[in-house]
């Protein structure tokens, strides 16, 4: 544990006065008068403060045990210190303030009222946007598991960044996040420099599975900054100058602890790690270029070889800057197992060479570059050596790829056109008059769900750069991939009437493709199933009905910015017989599944048999004709001619002059 300063208000541990000293300082034995050297202290109330500590630092007696306020009735003995009853603590006090003011000292207080954490923060109510604080912009909360929690999962995120920076940090200092926000996809955390530096080093950790992304935002804009911060901006931008090469589009970052630049500005003092370097010289680049793709032109390979890195996580400012990489050198650095590389396991998709020579890695792993061809799927040079050829590299790719199932045609076996007729029927309604389709077809037993797939669907439609919001229906979707527990999923299930016209009044407007003019965009299948519960509860053995499955697409409007959006669904109905008095078909179970657009697959085309021509057919049915009959080609031929070619008529002419037919008909029929 690190040595602490001394404790507010005391003298340092030398200065003790003599026995018998006059001076304001405790003496260190022996009876003395108690020297009543300033004012009496008043509490907030302005009476007088009975616990008030006496001049010297000293209470004038032991607190009292109890640090609550008497409820009941004024007790009418005196009190032991005089006839006034016993007044509440210092901690009691402080207590009562919280209660008053709201507060606490818990994280959802803290969030609320902008204050800092701890008991200092009710003594001088100070403010987050203080001098010292950092900003943080953390992404990666809103793709996460926690974000369909009740508050978007802010609360379980900062618990996590506390509690697991603290940990990385390996101190006993806690770690306090003073004050938060959601600002789109990004959430804003302010914290003290000292945690925010600890909170940092969580860039690139899983979170609810998803990975964080977090960036300090508290540097200001070019007008911003001081003085002394633009003069370190210059220099640094010089460094990355001078070891640019535009030609082969090199960032050379290699044996930084040399360059006499940063050295002179003080980056290597005290054997201090390169993490704060290389986070400085990331956000550098990062105002360079204006756009990712003018990012990707201009850096195509880095070197970070002697730089004794021991960890990834200390330069993965790099990854997150110059996320297309293609190629980079890490010789020479002091990785010394797979741990030290694997929070880049999932980024630099597109790195094809990587270099690791000259590292403890390759004598305490010998079999690490088997593990890393399966971390970069484009991975071809490894340390020097040929790990894949560009074909394997697109044929693995190519089958990553999903490929859609082969569509045949659809397969639509209706019962007496009833799922026809509530296909044609229940989409014009849900687009017009979702309440009375829901009264008309749907029943105190019915259910309907809703899951959402919003992972972007770029190996379909490439050229399709739309992304939407998905807003209003995630509050609803029960996507079991994502919602784990039983509870949520229970409570996302929507059964009976009233229920689930309130769930579709909060859903977004929607336009489907006219059924008539636009079936192409629609794939519908038909099947019956038997087993359904009888409704009258006559037959136990229960019903018949259908079950219609519905892949297609529809325009929706997003109820606050009333953008519309293209959206692909399916969705399935299981129609059985309707409540006796009621409409003869109900809804038994109905669940949408709505993912990013993408056109549906074509049906794969059938192959086309080449028709034989007339003198083609002709000639096979005087075959088929020899075969049957036994006669001659010649008068197989005589006798199709005689029917117009018409081969069931030629038959039965044969059948009827078999008699007359000359003896040399049938002479080659052997």
């Amino acid at each position: 544990m690190a040595p602490h300063g001394p404790r507010k208000g005391a003298g340092p541990s030398g200065a003790r006065n003599p026995r018998g000293s006059t001076g304001k300082a405790a003496t260190r034995g022996g009876i003395c008068k108690r020297r009543n050297t300033t004012g009496a202290r008043v509490d907030r109330d302005g009476d007088l403060d009975m616990d008030a500590p006496a001049a010297g630092g000293r209470s004038s007696r032991k607190p009292k045990r109890d640090d609550t306020i008497p409820t009941g009735p004024r007790s009418t003995r005196p009190a032991a210190n005089g006839p006034r009853g016993p007044r509440p603590t210092a901690k009691a006090q402080q207590i009562i303030q919280r209660v008053i003011t709201g507060t606490s000292g818990n994280l959802p207080s803290r969030i609320a009222n902008g204050m800092s954490g701890g008991t200092k923060a009710f003594k001088g109510g100070r403010q987050v946007n203080a001098s010292h604080t950092m900003t943080l912009q953390v992404e990666g909360l809103k793709s996460s598991k926690a974000a369909n929690n009740e508050g978007g999962g802010l609360k379980e995120l900062l618990n996590f960044l506390e509690r697991k920076a603290q940990s990385v940090a390996k101190t006993t200092r806690p770690i306090r996040i003073k004050k938060s926000h959601i600002n789109g996809d990004f959430v804003y955390v302010t914290t003290s420099k000292e945690d925010g530096e600890d909170i940092l080093k969580l860039n690139g950790f899983s979170f609810a599975g998803t990975v964080l992304s977090i960036t300090d935002t508290s540097t200001g804009e070019q007008d911003g900054l001081s003085s002394n911060a633009l003069e370190v901006k210059d220099q640094l931008r010089n460094v990355l100058s001078a070891r640019y090469d535009p030609n082969t589009k090199l960032l050379n970052l290699s044996s930084l602890g040399d360059d006499p630049i940063l050295k002179e500005m003080g980056f290597f003092s005290g054997g201090s790690k390169p993490e704060k370097l290389f986070r400085a010289l990331m956000a550098v680049c990062e105002g360079l270029f204006k756009t990712p793709e003018e990012k990707r032109n201009a850096v195509v390979s880095v070197s970070l070889a002697g730089n004794y890195v021991d960890d990834v996580l200390q330069i993965m400012s790099l990854a997150d800057t110059f996320p297309d990489l293609v190629n980079l050198d890490l010789s020479r650095n002091q990785f010394k197992d797979l741990k030290a590389l694997q929070k880049w396991q999932h980024r630099l998709r597109k790195l094809e060479t990587l270099l690791l020579n000259d590292t403890p890695i390759e004598a305490s792993t010998p079999d690490y570059k088997a593990e890393l061809i399966g971390w970069f799927p484009r991975l071809q040079n490894l340390s020097g050596l040929q790990v894949r050829t560009p074909e394997q590299v697109a044929a693995e790719l190519a089958a990553l790829k999903p490929t859609p199932i082969p569509q045949h045609g659809i397969d639509f076996r209706d019962i007496g056109g009833i799922g026809e007729g509530f296909i044609k029927e229940f989409i014009g309604m849900y687009d017009a008059n979702r309440s009375s389709l829901a009264a008309k077809y749907y029943d105190d037993q019915s259910t309907f769900s809703v899951a959402v797939d919003n992972a972007p669907n770029t190996s379909l439609h490439p050229s399709n750069p739309q992304r939407s919001s998905w807003g209003a229906y995630i509050k609803f979707s029960r996507n079991h991939t994502k919602i784990t527990h039983a509870g949520p999923r229970v409570q996302r299930l929507f059964t009976g009437t009233n229920l689930i016209q309130s769930v579709w009044q909060q859903l977004p407007l929607t336009r489907h493709p006219d059924l008539a003019t636009e079936f192409h965009k629609y794939i519908i299948d038909c099947h019956p199933v038997q087993g359904l519960p009888d409704p009258s509860g006559q037959d136990p053995s229960g019903m018949d009905g259908i079950m219609i499955t519905m892949h297609g697409e529809f325009q929706d409007q997003e109820p606050v910015t009333l953008n519309t959006a293209t959206r692909s669904f399916s969705r399935t109905f299981v129609l059985g017989p309707g409540v006796p008095g009621r409409n003869p078909i109900r809804v038994i179970s109905d669940m949408l599944s709505l993912r990013t657009f993408g056109p549906l697959p074509s049906s794969v085309p059938q192959p086309t048999i080449a028709q034989p021509n007339e003198e083609q057919q002709q000639e096979q049915m005087v075959v088929e004709l020899c075969k049957q009959s036994g006669m001659t080609p010649e008068y197989s031929r005589f006798c199709l001619v005689g029917a117009n070619w018409n081969f069931d008529q030629a038959l039965m002419l044969f059948n009827e002059k078999r008699a007359q037919l000359p003896a040399e008909a049938f002479a080659t029929a052997s």
